[in-house]
C-alpha cells in the first residue's frame, strides 16, 4: 500500500489553510478529507492565526513520529466550518476512517495524538 510522507502532503494538500495570501496555501477543496480517507489521519487545526501557527510549529517538531503514523496536518480555512465547534481554537484528530478521534480546545501534545 502507498504511504504519504508528511512532507509531501504539506506541500501538495496546504487543504485548509485561508485563501488569503499571507499564508500561501490553496483554500480547502471540497472532497480533501475525503481524499485522506484510509490513506492518512489528518490533524486539523482550526483558529486564530498565531495559535495555529504555535501549534503547527510544536506538531513539526515530531514530524518523524507523526509521518510513521501517517499524520498530516491541515489547518484553517473556509471550508473547516463542518469542523468547528463554535468560536475559538480547536484541534481535532480525524481517523483514517474519517470519524473525529479526538477534539481538543487547548493545544495539543505530539503524544496525544501518537497514542
Amino acid at each position: 500500500m502507498h504511504r504519504l510522507c508528511l512532507s509531501t502532503v504539506l506541500a501538495l494538500w496546504p487543504v485548509m489553510a485561508p485563501a488569503d495570501a499571507a499564508r500561501g496555501p490553496t483554500p480547502l477543496q471540497a472532497n480533501t478529507l475525503e481524499d485522506l480517507r484510509w490513506q492518512a489521519r489528518p490533524v486539523v487545526v482550526l483558529g486564530p492565526d498565531a495559535q495555529v501557527a504555535d501549534q503547527v510549529a510544536a506538531l513539526q517538531e515530531h514530524t518523524q513520529q507523526l509521518t510513521d503514523r501517517e499524520v498530516v496536518i491541515l489547518t484553517d480555512g473556509p471550508g473547516a466550518d463542518a469542523l468547528r465547534d463554535g468560536p475559538g481554537f480547536h484541534v481535532l484528530l480525524i481517523g483514517k476512517d474519517g470519524g473525529v478521534k479526538m477534539r481538543s480546545t487547548t493545544p495539543v501534545a505530539a503524544d496525544d495524538i501518537l497514542s
